[in-house]
């Protein structure tokens, strides 16, 4: 019997989880591994974070779809991927496979050593769960000021989230270059007015050197917070891709089938694209990915290879979050604010965790 080896609970795999409850896979037996039974829609998060989504709205039970799929559940840390030895070595012992799909995501980027629990990165985004839970519990925030680093659309939205939800002294929000550099020039002109209507201080071209339990260092300037949030960008997990070609920030090599190696895929953050080095860090991209997966790793264990290639769209969506039920709709040089970008965006996301 076929032995085939899902590594992580990402949203790919979730895919995989919901085909198999559906349709149970004959002579193949079917492992998941993963460190954490929740799998978080960051879509979702910054409505989690505004108060307007609970908790379980965005996340999957990864157990509970795994029992449902007839898939074994193991839940440990994931250390060693071996290509030679076809294994996945973790905390709880080494598991071998006869075909490895890998869903491992992405970490953030930590360059500072947080050294207070009212301080915290983005990701994983149980960190950013806690983080909110946290300010739920806390009293006197219309004393307190808290500063976001980092201008990308996550660091925006999260925010616009966090000011509509809880009543700070000062908000800011730091930004090595421009904010939401990646979309058009009329989103970041939308964006920089919102935040000024919302009485959020955008410090632009303003790059964090330090951080301590008091105050963020940029440049000359020194800004004390109460609260620290950091969405410093993202770099691979911290798993040894042994006998695999990995990039400097331990992102793994894909061609365009999604393979890594004869007998191994991935899928998401996780991966470059061989053919697409510079693709962003976007999950508009890992969805479409999804579905070929399945297909391939389907081909794969039926030994044939007529496999699905995968192409990135060129203009992407993005819907951001404005907070107060309103969004930011960004594709190509189109950029629309309003009650229905965010409808649209909602009725998206929901229809995705169905």
């Amino acid at each position: 019997m076929k032995h085939l080896v899902l590594a992580g609970g990402g949203h790919g795999h979730i895919l995989l989880l919901k085909k198999f409850a559906k349709k149970p896979l004959c002579g193949v037996e079917v492992t998941l591994i993963t460190d954490y039974p929740k799998q978080y829609y960051s879509g979702m998060l910054a409505g989690y974070v505004e108060g307007i989504y609970c908790e379980e709205e965005m996340a999957f039970d990864v157990r509970a779809l795994a029992e449902a799929a007839g898939v074994n559940y193991i839940e440990t840390d994931i250390r060693t991927i071996d290509r030679e030895k076809n294994a996945v070595i973790t905390d709880s012992g080494e598991i071998t496979y006869d075909i490895l799909s890998m869903n491992l995501g992405v970490r953030s980027q930590e360059p500072f050593l947080l050294e207070r629990r009212e301080a915290s990165y983005v990701k994983p985004i149980a960190r950013t769960v806690a983080f909110k839970k946290q300010l739920n519990k806390a009293s006197g925030l219309k004393e307190k000021r808290l500063v976001i680093v980092g201008g990308g659309a996550s660091g925006v939205e999260l925010t616009l989230a966090l000011k509509a939800a809880y009543d700070f002294r000062e908000v800011l929000l730091l930004t090595s270059g421009e904010v939401a550099k990646n979309m058009n020039t009329a989103s970041r002109e939308r964006l920089r007015r919102l935040l000024k209507d919302k009485g959020i201080d955008l410090y632009e071209s303003t790059t964090v050197r330090g951080v301590d339990r008091e105050k963020v260092q940029a440049g000359d300037e020194a800004y004390a917070y109460d609260y620290l949030i950091l969405s410093t960008g993202f770099t691979g997990v911290e798993v040894e891709y042994k006998g695999f070609d990995v990039t400097e920030s331990n992102y793994v090599y894909v061609d365009s089938h999604l393979k890594a190696a004869p007998n191994v895929f991935a899928m998401g953050d996780m991966v470059t694209l061989k053919d697409w080095p510079r693709l962003p860090k976007a999950g508009v991209f890992a969805i479409r990915q999804a579905p070929i997966l399945y297909h391939n790793l389907m081909k794969a264990l039926a030994g044939e290879d007529d496999l699905r290639s995968y192409t990135p769209q060129e203009n992407y969506l993005q819907i951001i979050n404005g907070g107060g039920k309103k969004a930011l709709f960004n594709r190509g040089s189109f950029s629309l604010y309003g009650h229905i970008p965010w409808l649209i965006k909602d009725m998206i996301d929901r229809r995705y965790m169905k």
